[in-house]
């Protein structure tokens, strides 16, 4: 079949693809931060070094005390206010191992211009929200929708059963964030509401955590992590753990992360030195290990939309690049394995792990003018099924 010509790009799609543009705000800032880094590479050499003693201090405002508070306690707390310190995060499962979901499985997607939810066979249909575009989560359990609408820019949080929409405020085009309890959701705010924040999955007690982009939060709710870019473009992984944070410096400029039932996986930037690669370390920032190094499909393209199985097991990715470029992969989280292909021959976008343990993402190139459909996947790339035509992210 003959392919067809690129379509006209528009305002929306090109905010819905923003996040896949911030290696060229990175790349824009400080020429003489650059060269300055170029020639300590030179001499300290490449091997990552990220630090190994990561030292957690109280948020502001949380009432903890210690001994020894670092300069970065005073700028964790985004404009809006402090975070109360004993709302972060639900205490883990009683008896210990990995948290489970309760609710009705549920997945969610994008279909001429509306947010809509089905069962995983793609039954039931329900539509959501009106959004051409933008980015959306639902919650583990299946009851609550969080999206943004790439034109309206505001977090609203949709019961499944009622509809009943609520407005929580400002955000950016991240995906919100859900730990398997879904009683709240983390998500990126905007303007003056900037940085990592946290609300109730009924829309309310909204409240800064700290400053940051990308939110991750692990699926026992007791970690939320986020990427901390400096004026200079250096980049850190920002760390809520029992209400303190900790800042862990890591080599390179990370674009994305996620978090494990025990882990923090990022995903750097390539540079002049190095190929772009997918790490991974322990909460307090040690045992450091290289998932993967350089992507199959060389210069064009970088590493994005990590995201973690329910069991820490596995890590999804995609490698993307200009056009609409986007190939998934998945890697053993142990490491010293070759990552396995979730994709055929189109473009694939992850939409991370389903309910059920499968792998959802969109296929087909929509900026290229492809139809598109709903995919579900096992971890190993067996099991490949359709479940809906003509389905979006």
């Amino acid at each position: 079949m003959g392919e067809r010509p690129p379509k006209t790009t528009s305002a929306a799609e090109w905010a819905q693809i923003e996040r896949r543009r911030k290696l060229v705000v990175l790349a824009g800032v400080g020429l003489t931060v650059i060269a300055i880094a170029i020639g300590a590479w030179l001499l300290l050499g490449r091997a990552p070094k990220p630090g190994g003693s990561a030292r957690y201090v109280p948020i502001p405002g949380s009432g903890t005390t210690t001994s020894a508070i670092s300069p970065d306690a005073t700028a964790s707390a985004g404009a809006s206010g402090a975070p109360d310190a004993t709302e972060v995060a639900p205490a883990a499962p009683v008896g210990g191992g990995t948290p489970t979901v309760s609710g009705e499985c549920r997945v969610a997607y994008r279909r001429d211009g509306k947010v809509r939810v089905a069962k995983p066979d793609g039954t039931g249909e329900t539509t959501l929200a009106s959004s051409a575009s933008g980015v959306f989560s639902l919650s583990p359990d299946g009851r609550t929708l969080a999206f943004v609408d790439a034109t309206r820019r505001v977090l609203t949080l949709v019961d499944v059963a009622s509809g009943k929409h609520a407005e929580v405020g400002p955000a950016a085009l991240e995906n919100p964030e859900w730990p398997l309890g879904s009683e709240w959701c983390v998500y990126e705010g905007a303007g003056s509401q900037a940085g990592v924040r946290r609300v109730s999955r009924d829309g309310s007690g909204a409240k800064a955590l700290f400053a940051g982009t990308a939110p991750a939060v692990s699926g026992d709710g007791a970690v939320v992590a986020g990427i901390r870019i400096a004026s200079n473009g250096s980049s850190v992984i920002v760390v809520l753990r029992s209400g303190k944070t900790a800042v862990i410096p890591a080599t390179g400029y990370i674009v994305d992360i996620a978090l494990g039932t025990s882990r923090i996986y990022y995903a750097v930037a390539a540079d002049d030195l190095a190929q772009p690669e997918i790490r991974s370390m322990d909460i307090e920032g040690g045992g450091m290990i290289v998932l993967r190094s350089g992507t199959q499909a060389g210069a064009r393209a970088s590493f994005q939309d990590l995201c973690a199985s329910v069991d820490g097991k596995r890590l999804a990715y995609a490698e993307a690049g200009d056009d609409g470029y986007s190939r998934i992969f998945a890697v053993d989280t142990a490491g010293g394995s070759a990552p396995v292909s979730l994709s055929v021959r189109r473009d694939n976008y992850p939409l991370c792990w389903g309910c059920d343990g499968r792998l959802l993402f969109i296929e087909g190139n929509a900026w290229q003018g492809e139809s598109t459909k709903l995919m579900a996947v096992q971890p190993d790339g067996t099991g490949r099924t359709t479940v809906l035509e003509g389905a979006s992210r």
